[in-house]
C-alpha cells in the first residue's frame, strides 16, 4: 500500500501503525499530489491511505485522478477532520472508506481490511450527519419505483446501517460470512449501489430505513 500526506509525522506514524499488520504492506510514500501519482506507475500499490488537505492538489483532487488511471484501486480518506463536507467529497471523488488520524492501529488496520473486502469503513459517529445531507441533497424523486427486500436482506440492511461489520452480523443473524456477502449482493443489486454507504443512503431516500434505524 501507499501512504500520501504532506506532513512527515503522519507518515511516520502510519509507517509504525502498518509495520506490524500482517498481510498489509507499505510499499512507498508520497507528501503530495503529484508524488503520489508518479508513485502510483512505480510500486503500482493496491491500497492507498490517502490525506484529505494537502496543498495544490488536494486528496480529492489527487484521487480523482488516480481512480481515473487505476480505477481497482482502493483508497482511504485518512485525515483530522470530522466535517462531513470532506467526507462527502472524498467519498465523491472514489475513496473506498474515511478513518481518522487519532484511531490506533487496530482500527486502522480494521480500516484498511474493510476496504479490501470491499466494505466501507467510516467513523461511526459520523454516519447520521453524512447521510442526513446526502438525502437533503438528492431528494427522493416522484416516479421511484418501490424496491421489494426479503426479510433478511432487511436484517442485513439494517445491521450496516448501524456499521456492523460482516462477521460480526453474520454471528449475530446465525448465518454463515459468506451467506451475508450473498445477501449484501443482491442488495448492493437492487438499491444500484455499489458499497454500503450507497445502499444505506438509496434506502433512507427511498424510504425502506429511517434515521431511527442508524
Amino acid at each position: 500500500m501507499l501512504v500520501v500526506d504532506d506532513s512527515v509525522l503522519p507518515r511516520a506514524a502510519a509507517r509504525t501503525m502498518l509495520g506490524t499488520a500482517t498481510g498489509l504492506r507499505l510499499v512507498g510514500e508520497a507528501s503530495s499530489g503529484a508524488e503520489a501519482l508518479l508513485a502510483m506507475g512505480r510500486f503500482k500499490p493496491d491500497l492507498i491511505l490517502m490525506d484529505v488537505h494537502m496543498p495544490g492538489m488536494d486528496g480529492a483532487a489527487t484521487t480523482t485522478e488516480i481512480m481515473a488511471q487505476y480505477p481497482r484501486v482502493k483508497v482511504i480518506a485518512w485525515t483530522v477532520s470530522e466535517s462531513s463536507d470532506d467526507l462527502l467529497r472524498m467519498m465523491r471523488a472514489g475513496c473506498s472508506g474515511y478513518v481518522l488520524k487519532d484511531v490506533g492501529p487496530a482500527e486502522l488496520q480494521r480500516a484498511l481490511w474493510s476496504a479490501v473486502r470491499s466494505e466501507s469503513p467510516v467513523p461511526r459517529k459520523m454516519i447520521p450527519d453524512v447521510l442526513r445531507r446526502v438525502t437533503e441533497q438528492t431528494p427522493l424523486s416522484q416516479n421511484t419505483s418501490p424496491v421489494s427486500l426479503t426479510s433478511r436482506e432487511m436484517q442485513i440492511l439494517r445491521g450496516i446501517a448501524k456499521g456492523i461489520p460482516t462477521k460480526r452480523l453474520a454471528q449475530q443473524l446465525g448465518l454463515r460470512a459468506p451467506s451475508v456477502e450473498t445477501h449484501l449482493h443482491n442488495l448492493f443489486r437492487k438499491l444500484n449501489a455499489a458499497n454500503r454507504g450507497e445502499a444505506v443512503s438509496t434506502a433512507l431516500k427511498i424510504g425502506l430505513i429511517t434515521l431511527s434505524d442508524l
